[in-house]
């Protein structure tokens, strides 16, 4: 599965992938392409450190944010029960 908010991110930030590559000791960017879509594990070490180059919190990238509503319903509007 791809990293689309860290490709979003990086692109935001004006980095390349070659240049991502380098700050995280890859060789060349092969491995990071491979990070970004998701060909290999993301440890939390490299996601904290990519946060870290990119400026972003870790949530903003690794982290789903959905938050369901629980449906609620008043009193009058619950079925009776038999009494």
């Amino acid at each position: 599965m791809k990293h689309l908010r860290l490709i979003l991110a990086r692109k935001a930030k004006g980095f390349t992938q070659e240049e991502m590559a380098k700050l995280l000791g890859y060789k060349d960017k092969s491995g990071y392409c491979q990070l970004e879509n998701g060909q290999v594990s993301m440890t939390l070490e490299k996601a904290s450190r990519i946060c870290e180059i990119l400026g972003v919190q870790i949530e903003e990238i690794f982290f789903n944010k959905t938050v369901e509503e629980a449906s609620t319903r008043s009193g009058r509007d619950l079925p009776k029960t038999g009494t």
